[in-house]
């Protein structure tokens, strides 16, 4: 392994990625309010900033070229932010480039890394007029658009494929870019991303490439392109087994599905994004019970991948959010404690980076006589040393046997809430959980 394969894989394993989404992060919408609250999010234990695109978005009001989300928001706002006009430029609304160089370096004394939302699937009208030659055309000559009613950049096009390679590096040149998340990046070439990578990781090093799209879809993206994919199931079976409709045991099946895609596969555990709070507003996991998510967070700290949060989870927020809103609309509430939640972050931080079996140690499901709600799995370390454990994502306590539970009474708990274990029984009351180290 390179000295620089090696600084990525340590950097991966060590990243707890927090997305903020500006229009809705503070009610001001504009990074210069955002920059004030960046020690909450440090205060998560958080260390990497993914932030939603910032670039001059497309103003217009033609709504046959808006998306069908984005009028059923009845928002009434053109400015999409994944309908890209400007690709050099941070958008108004957010402030100035030199607002976002001040945020930037704000977060780097933070110790926070900042990865910033890269759209080159599709862009604005705006765009496509400009760059008539980067955008994909039909029989007629009339410009392509896709599900989203946006203009398809055409990667076929040298020139399109240096322009936006140019755009990559900018953003780590000019403004300290850490690394990308590279919206429906499976949507274009792999082996664009393989060159924009290279060419930015001349000017810094390591980089981190996150992908939203499912690691079975492509499987080669972590050779050398990407160094996380996105896990979209995840957010749709914690939703639907907090809310009953699911068992539990479909996490296990899922992971299985990305391990035999790709095995060792890194993807993201997420409870939810911007676009889960966007199309569930009033329905979010946190209105359902912040227990539920307490629980729901232990078990995506401890399972292999990346913990990822989503703006306003330290605050326990239930506001409805929107990245259709105009600026002030929508956004977090922050009239609750964050406490009580950033403690457990934190905590789970701690324990993602520090303990051997969590962070670098291999991992088992193991069965238990209440499937449909309790979830437990064995991590083991290089070394062999275990850490076991057990969540509750039932709305009762629950009793139960796991075999292998045994081995692990009497070890050392790392975490618990409302949890015991003697032999192989175990307790857990109503979205408990437990994490305990073995002798």
């Amino acid at each position: 392994m390179t000295d620089m394969r090696k600084a990525r894989s340590e950097l991966v394993k060590d990243a707890v990625i927090y997305q903020v989404n500006l229009r809705v992060f503070t009610e001001e919408g504009n990074l210069a309010a955002a920059a004030r609250h960046l020690p909450e999010v440090a205060a998560t234990g958080a260390n990497v900033l993914y932030l939603c695109p910032l670039m001059e978005t497309d103003s217009d009001e033609d709504v046959r070229n808006w998306s069908d989300r984005q009028r059923e928001s009845l928002c009434g706002n053109p400015r999409n932010p994944y309908r890209i006009k400007d690709y050099y430029h941070v958008d108004a609304e957010y402030g100035s480039d030199e607002d976002f160089r001040s945020f930037v370096e704000a977060a780097h004394r933070l110790g926070l890394k900042v990865m910033l939302d890269l759209v080159y699937l599709h862009a604005g009208p705006a765009f496509g007029k400009a760059h008539p030659d980067f955008v994909m055309k039909d029989e007629s000559g009339n410009v392509k658009l896709n599900q989203w009613h946006f203009c398809v950049l055409d990667f076929n096009v040298p020139e399109l494929r240096e322009y936006l390679w140019q755009n990559m590096v900018y953003w780590v040149r000019e403004f300290g870019m850490d690394g990308f998340r590279c919206d429906v990046g499976g949507g274009i070439p792999l082996d664009f991303w393989c060159e924009g990578r290279r060419r930015c990781e001349k000017v810094k090093q390591p980089l981190l490439m996150l992908n939203e799209a499912d690691i079975a879809s492509r499987p080669a993206d972590q050779d050398e392109a990407f160094d996380i994919n996105y896990a979209n199931h995840w957010i749709t079976l914690l939703d639907g087994i907090s809310r009953k409709r699911m068992n539990a045991v479909g996490l296990e099946y899922y992971w299985n599905r990305t391990e035999t895609a790709r095995r060792g596969a890194v993807v993201l555990r997420a409870l939810e994004n911007h676009d889960y709070a966007n199309d569930n507003y009033y329905g979010r996991i946190e209105t359902l019970s912040s227990a539920k998510c307490d629980a729901s967070y232990v078990l995506s700290f401890t399972v292999t991948g990346v913990p990822f949060l989503y703006n306003g989870c330290e605050h326990c927020d239930t506001s409805r959010h929107s990245i259709f809103g105009k600026p002030g609309q929508f956004f977090i509430d922050r009239s609750k404690d964050p406490a009580p939640r950033t403690a457990l972050l934190h905590k789970l931080a701690e324990l993602h980076r520090s303990e051997p079996a969590i962070r670098d140690g291999s991992m088992q499901w193991l069965p238990n006589s209440a499937p449909a709600v309790l979830c437990t799995y064995r991590r083991v370390a290089p070394s062999g040393e275990a850490v076991f454990c057990a969540v509750n994502f039932g709305n009762e306590p629950v009793v139960a046997t796991c075999a292998e539970a045994e081995a692990f009474a009497g070890g050392q708990v790392l975490l618990e809430r409302d949890s015991s274990i003697q032999a192989s029984s175990l307790t857990l009351g109503a979205n408990g959980f437990l994490v305990i180290k073995g002798n």
